[in-house]
């Protein structure tokens, strides 16, 4: 008997961490999907029509484009949850659910029948389930993930509809009548940084920045390719735009120019804080020693010259002020606290030798004496 179903599937434009983080089948583990994942979710429910141009584009089919994003958490009312990327409804399909696969997720096989199930229940009908991955390995796993035979026969299957973005399908996606799927095409190389990859990425900015008429959009998208490249792209794009004579001057070599520019500054800033707040960390340190080696001399009745305070203060190093402050609990005068080791010891021989003897460069240490013997 299925299990009841708490109310219909709520319109919203919710982000996805609004709602419980319950996982089907008891598993408390949180997806963590990265960027590029994450990019591509945003821009198909911000723009649901984006779905069945790729479709079309790729299938030759064509479907009632979706009108709205809805509430992506399928729930029972055992507060078991399944959250798909994204749930959309179009015009004659009714519900569309879609994932952004990266790779092969072995839970997907219990999650997505659970999700279907729900959906069939609630809303009466059959829907639409798609799966868009760059992986061939992925599109083959996802077609069969969802098959279960019992052991007297009984069969259950789920079969989505797998939209793979590889090969010569890239290429179709960059196209100047449809600048809108270069963010596809750049997304279905995000993993890669080879030249064949990067001509596709600039190709796609190419396309963005000269059809696509829509300012806001215009640079959205544009912010949403380079958004989802690998860091080794990033870098080799940088060493591009920096160079103008690999490349001609465009809208796109220019955006890329600003881009690399004003993430230059951005890291440069960061970095330069990190340094700010290491150095300031040391100079507390070291200002705190100091103060606790005037303080230990202070207690203790040993009087300081001005050049020994003024030697104190200069001192930068911490294991030395670590030195000092370790003789002044001990020491019988100023001159035990400054000398090197090897003088020091000599010193210590000496009852009633308080001649000072600095370590500091540029100042000589004075020979301590020896004692006479009596004759």
């Amino acid at each position: 008997m299925l299990p009841t179903v708490d109310g219909p599937l709520r319109r919203a434009s919710i982000s996805r961490s609004d709602a419980s983080p319950t996982l089907l089948a008891a598993s408390r583990e949180e997806r963590m999907p990265g960027t590029p994942h994450e990019v591509l979710i945003v821009a198909l429910r911000d723009r649901p029509a984006l779905l069945a141009d790729l479709f079309r584009r790729l299938t030759g089919s064509s479907f009632g484009t979706p009108a709205e994003a809805t509430d992506a958490t399928v729930r029972f009312t055992r507060a078991i949850e399944v959250r798909p990327d994204l749930l959309l409804r179009s015009r004659g399909l009714g519900w569309v659910m879609v994932e952004i696969q990266n790779s092969i997720d072995e839970r997907k096989r219990r999650s997505w029948p659970l999700a279907v199930s729900v959906l069939v229940h609630q809303e009466k009908a059959m829907g639409e389930v798609i799966v868009i991955t760059a992986s061939r390995r992925v599109a083959s796993w996802a077609k069969r993930a969802a098959r279960f035979r019992g052991e007297l026969g009984t069969r259950f299957e789920l079969t989505p509809r797998v939209l793979l973005l590889s090969g010569r399908r890239v290429e179709a996606l960059l196209d100047p009548a449809h600048p809108e799927l270069a963010l596809f095409a750049a997304w279905a190389v995000h993993h890669r940084h080879g030249p064949a990859a990067r001509r596709i990425v600039v190709r796609a900015l190419e396309l963005t920045e000269q059809h696509l008429t829509d300012e806001p959009l215009r640079d959205a998208q544009a912010r949403a390719i380079l958004a989802v490249l690998s860091d080794a792209m990033l870098a080799s794009l940088r060493e591009l735009a920096m160079d103008p004579s690999k490349v001609p001057e465009t809208q796109a070599s220019r955006r890329f120019r600003l881009f690399f520019e004003k993430r230059g500054r951005a890291e440069g800033k960061a970095e330069g804080k990190a340094e700010g707040k290491i150095e300031g960390k040391i100079e507390g340190k070291i200002e705190g020693k100091q103060e606790a080696l005037l303080a230990v001399l202070d207690a203790r009745g040993l009087s300081l010259t001005a050049e020994e305070r003024a030697d104190i203060e200069a001192c930068t190093v911490p294991a030395e002020l670590d030195r000092w402050i370790a003789r002044a609990a001990t020491a019988a005068s100023m001159s035990e606290v400054f000398a090197p080791e090897p003088v020091r010891a000599a010193q210590r021989s000496i009852p009633g030798n308080r001649s000072r003897v600095p370590e500091r460069k540029g100042r000589t240490s004075p020979t301590p004496r020896k004692p006479t013997r009596a004759s």
